[in-house]
């Protein structure tokens, strides 16, 4: 005779989870923030306010004939750049223009972008 298998059937339980009510932030904190945010900017335009119109500045500015002058008699003078003489500036500008940047070292580079005729 053969035995018979007979499956058990295992009942399964549903389980139900109970969820966790959430409560919502209220819009109020976020207002709170702007007005902080708004009395800090007032704050700080009262502040700029004060100092702008407490503070004076006098600037004075010379403009002579003898600055002028001055240039013109350095132009006739001989300049050293690194070490190298030359005898005026727009020699040493043609000089220095007819050599390779990568020759020429910071402070020759610096005189050729600075120098105006």
């Amino acid at each position: 005779m053969a035995k018979t298998i007979r499956k058990k059937s295992v009942a399964k339980k549903k389980s139900v989870t109970k969820k966790k009510s959430v409560t919502k932030k209220s819009p109020r904190i976020q207002d709170d923030n702007s007005m902080g945010i708004m009395l800090l900017a007032g704050f700080g335009l009262i502040l700029l306010i004060y100092f702008g119109s407490t503070v004076s500045v006098d600037v004075e500015i010379d403009m002579g004939q003898e600055k002028n002058d001055t240039n013109t008699e350095l132009l006739d003078q001989a300049i050293v750049i690194s070490g190298k003489t030359y005898k005026s500036k727009k020699q040493a500008k043609n000089m220095l223009t007819g050599l390779p940047q990568s020759q020429l070292t910071d402070e020759e580079i610096n005189f050729v972008e600075s120098y105006r005729d």
